[in-house]
């Protein structure tokens, strides 16, 4: 535990149970009295000669404790030995079946387990003691079968989260088999919660075993126990009280020890709760936060703004500072856009301007609203809540967790009113009309949060935001998890309503170019400091401070230069002689498509019905090309990206990826596929040290309990990934991990660190890493960019530029921003429901879009103004 504090949990348990240890072990060599037979007066109280006193055969209670702690310890350890054993592979093979999607046979395994649960631990021990006889022996096989089943739900629960992880996905398609799977990323992974399981466990089978003693089915006699020892003690209670404290007292130290130290191994063994400095996530820009002079204020700066945030500083309770002194104003009618990059501090503002805080953080300075009197940061949570809705609303960023899912999305916009005052008929009658000012359709009112696409939904939280006319609306990101175009409706509309009420709108995102078109003034802030702060047009066109300058310059994603075509053999020769006719050489014949796809469908079944996922697509990707694929949710290009992978199989079509074919096994084998028809597990194997995948969420494809070193290396651990005279050996292994994480850019001691203690954009370098150790030829990216900030997403895409040119890579580039494509592609394909609707060079294709979508795509695209 280097670099660790003492965890208070672990260390009480670890003693608790030690006492208990030791105690047993010190009875097997010695103890005061001979524990199995009577030596003294009975009953004798607590005394110098006897501690604990005597029972009523005259034996000693602290002799009969010690020898009793034995059992107690070979029970606990027996039962959940034997639970876990049993129900922690059966748990995990469920899980892993499921996860891969073969339900039928995982859900046989779990019925047959859940047949176990008809007979519970003590009933079964009852049972079998009438059949075999009471004993020890029968009590620790029947708790530990009866706890088979709970052992293995855990376990198919915390394997099936995993499996379906991303880290799980890469390392599939870095050629790790199931086995490997299971040892090197579920088992780590639900450690911590198997190991609370089994203190919970080992506590209710040492309670068990004192109610099956106490019962006269557990130990028998006259073998101490500390169960048998409650039992004797019932008809004395009241005379000799110290027969049943004892006992007790020793049952309730080793279930509290097991139940600490099974919590405290837990969080020891989980590296992202390590509390040394070295965990905080490393910053990727240099202390900037020094402010520059601010613009001129306006001449008629007004009284009373709608929102006023006047000194503001929010600190954790440990001391640190989130924001260092903020002012702010929002006036009537005003969209002020507040910009920064993750950590900079823009959602605790809001949460500080609507007293929504969270556990730990407090505030100071001074929060104003228009027409409120006084410091809101003074009132309590019941005169805020009166506020909350009526005076200041928030748009949050992701609608699907902002609204109740069991409730209809009518009902939740006349509550927004209801908990005000309005009557119940006359809410109902304005949700409806607000739901249709938003552009829902009728009958939406009726719906459920999940039966409305990710757009409508965010149009309802507007309604609800918008729906007692308050002075003030704070959108958080409210467009992030939106596709372009309908983030461009969304935002219309929200511009629009404010307008119409004249109400003031703080708007925070890390996107200049939605600010741009949102926003009349934008604060800037870094750190929690504004470090500028004026007109949109005025700080965007001449940017006074070096940490506005490099969002700008990080936001403007400059194009792709275009391809020159080279001059063709016949060309070449009409130049040299162009007086003397030659003849025509013949066509040379182009190299077969690295990634080849023709007419593939993928249909789905979902809740009885066939869903189409892709509808004859057809594309090629020659070697060396970059090659980007853009649509939005729902267009297919996932699919389609984890079909080429290898990840994924079509229904119908043709599919060929690095020579392997992938057709479904009714297709034609595709051309140029070793071997014809569909692809075997060795061909599999091939594709995947051919080709390697760098995922969205830089996080969830890194497994949090393995070290930067260890994911890195991970391909390298399957000898079919790596190429003739790679590294094959330990020391290899390490070399080619240093030299991968110098290519991306990271120090060399990252490779002892563990994902939560880098930045988003250090993550996905180290995903980067990770998918090319192993030198492939291709390199699928997953909208690499869309989780990370803009100054961090310039970098990567640079990067992934870079590294192309450098290992001469084919990389294939699915996006939802025509932006990040054209600054990487020079090629592009255009998805649009299953199907590719227009492709070409990128420029060609962005510049003079020959489809309506792809119109709309880019008319829908921001742009900084």
């Amino acid at each position: 535990m280097r670099g660790r504090q003492l965890h208070p949990q672990l260390v009480i348990g670890a003693v608790l149970v030690g006492l208990v240890l030791v105690t047993a072990l010190v009875s097997l060599v010695w103890t005061p009295y001979d524990p199995e037979h009577a030596g003294a007066a009975r009953l004798l109280p607590p005394g110098a000669e006897h501690w604990f006193g005597t029972d009523r055969f005259g034996r000693d209670v602290l002799s009969q404790v010690m020898a009793g702690a034995q059992i107690t310890l070979l029970v606990g350890l027996v039962a959940v030995g034997i639970a876990a054993v049993v129900g922690v592979p059966l748990g995990v093979l469920a899980g892993m079946l499921q996860g891969s999607g073969r339900g039928r046979p995982a859900a046989v395994l779990m019925r047959g387990s859940d047949i176990l649960l008809a007979f519970p631990g003590l009933l079964l021990a009852i049972v079998l003691g009438a059949v075999y006889g009471a004993g020890t022996v029968t009590a620790m096989v029947a708790l530990g079968i009866g706890s088979i089943p709970a052992f293995a739900r855990v376990a198919r629960g915390g394997t099936l989260q995993v499996m379906r992880s991303d880290y799980v996905l890469a390392a599939r398609a870095a050629n790790r088999g199931s086995l490997a799977i299971a040892t090197r990323h579920v088992l780590p992974n639900i450690a911590g919660t198997v190991l609370v399981q089994c203190s919970v466990n080992f506590a209710i089978a040492v309670l068990a075993e004192a109610g099956l003693s106490f019962l006269g089915l557990g130990t028998p006699p006259p073998t101490p126990s500390w169960g048998r020892m409650l039992q004797e003690s019932q008809q004395f209670l009241g005379v000799a009280d110290h027969l049943a404290i004892v006992p007790g007292v020793a049952i309730a130290v080793a279930v509290l020890g097991f139940n600490l130290l099974g919590d405290g191994l837990r969080d020891v063994l989980d590296p992202r709760l390590a509390t040394d400095p070295s965990a905080a996530p490393q910053v990727e820009h240099p202390s900037l936060v020094e402010p520059v002079e601010t613009s001129a204020p306006p001449s008629a700066e007004p009284a009373e703004p709608a929102l006023d945030l006047r000194h503001l500083t929010v600190r954790t309770t440990s001391g640190r500072t989130i924001l260092d002194d903020l002012s702010l104003r929002v006036a009537a009618g005003e969209r002020v856009g507040l910009i920064g990059e993750s950590g900079s501090g823009k959602t605790m503002t809001a949460l500080a301007a609507l007293g929504l805080l969270p556990d730990g953080v407090s505030a100071a300075g001074h929060v104003g609203l228009a027409g409120v009197p006084g410091n809101l940061l003074d009132r309590g949570e019941r005169a805020l809540a009166r506020l909350r809705g009526r005076e200041i609303s928030m748009v949050f960023q992701e609608p699907m967790t902002a609204l109740n899912p069991l409730m209809r999305v009518g009902r939740q916009v006349a509550e927004a009113m209801t908990v005000h005052g309005v009557p119940s008929a006359t809410a109902s009658h304005r949700a409806a009309d607000l739901l249709a000012e938003v552009g829902l359709p009728d009958g939406a009112a009726r719906r459920y949060p999940h039966e409305l696409s990710g757009g409508q939904r965010q149009r309802v939280v507007l309604a609800m935001a918008l729906a007692n006319d308050p002075a003030v609306l704070v959108a958080d990101e409210p467009t992030t998890a939106l596709d372009v175009t309908v983030q461009r409706q969304v935002l219309d509309l929200m511009v629009r309503l404010v307008r119409d009420r004249g109400a003031g709108l703080l708007f925070i995102t890390h996107d200049l170019a939605l600010v741009s078109q949102v926003c009349e003034r934008v604060v800037v802030l870094l750190d929690g400091v504004v470090v500028e702060e004026g007109p949109v047009a005025e700080v965007f066109a001449q940017p006074r401070h070096e940490y506005t300058r490099g969002l700008l310059a990080a936001s403007a994603l400059e194009p792709r230069p275009p391809l020159v075509e080279p001059p063709s053999l016949v060309e070449l020769v009409e130049t040299l002689k162009p007086v003397e006719p030659v003849e025509t050489p013949p066509a040379l014949t182009p190299e077969p498509a690295l990634i080849r796809v023709q007419d593939v469908t993928r249909t789905y079944a979902h809740r009885g019905q066939a869903v189409q996922a892709l509808r004859g697509v057809s594309l090629e990707v020659r070697a060396g090309q970059r090659f980007g694929i853009v649509g939005e949710s729902g267009s297919g290009k996932s699919t389609l990206l984890r079909i080429v992978s290898g990840l994924d199989r079509a229904t119908s079509g043709r599919v060929t990826s690095a020579g392997v074919d992938l057709s479904p096994a009714d297709g034609a084998p595709s051309a140029g596929a070793r071997g014809g028809g569909p692809a075997a597990a060795h061909d599999l194997g091939d594709l995947r040290a051919a080709l390697q995948l760098v995922f969205q969420d830089p996080y969830g494809s890194l497994d949090p309990r393995m070290t930067v070193g260890d994911i890195v290396a991970e391909p390298l651990l399957n000898p079919a990934n790596v190429r003739d005279g790679g590294p094959r050996t330990p020391a290899a292994r390490r070399d080619a991990v240093r030299e991968m994480l110098d290519a991306v850019g990271l120090p060399l001691d990252a490779a002892d660190r563990y994902p939560h203690q880098f930045s988003g954009g250090q993550r996905q370098r180290i995903a980067i890493a990770r998918a090319l150790v192993c030198r492939p030829r291709i390199l699928v990216a997953d909208e690499p960019v869309s989780a990370l900030d803009v100054s961090v997403r310039r970098q990567v895409l640079d990067l992934l530029a870079r590294l192309a040119d450098e290992y001469a890579l084919t990389l294939l580039l699915v996006s939802h921003d025509l932006g990040v494509v054209r600054h990487v592609c020079d090629h592009v394909a255009v998805m649009h429901d299953g199907l590719v609707v227009e492709e070409g060079l990128t420029a060609q294709v962005y510049d003079d879009p020959a489809h309506e979508y792809t119109r709309r795509l880019r008319a829908a695209t921001p742009l900084l103004r």
